[in-house]
């Protein structure tokens, strides 16, 4: 009877994997393409001087400055309790 517990124990304690069949592994996938590349501006491409650079900041200068005026306003408006 020992034998006969001992050999059900021993069969529980193999994985369900091991007892099946095989799975081939899957084949190789082909390489993909490279995706492009961005690189770093160079030469003349690159004018941190330009009027048209300075406008840019400009721009994101004055949209960040809104951005914080409107946190601000929003911080104002809610009632959040900060000294209970």
């Amino acid at each position: 009877m020992q034998l006969r517990s001992s050999l059900i124990l021993s069969l529980a304690a193999i994985p369900l994997s091991a007892l099946a069949d095989p799975v081939p592994a899957p084949s190789p996938k082909a390489p993909s393409t490279a995706e492009s590349v961005h690189v770093q501006p160079r030469g003349s491409a690159f004018m941190p001087n330009s009027p048209v650079e300075d406008e840019l900041q400009k721009r994101i200068t004055d949209f960040n400055r809104k951005q914080e005026e409107l946190d601000a306003d929003l911080d104002k408006k809610l009632k959040i309790c900060r000294g209970c």
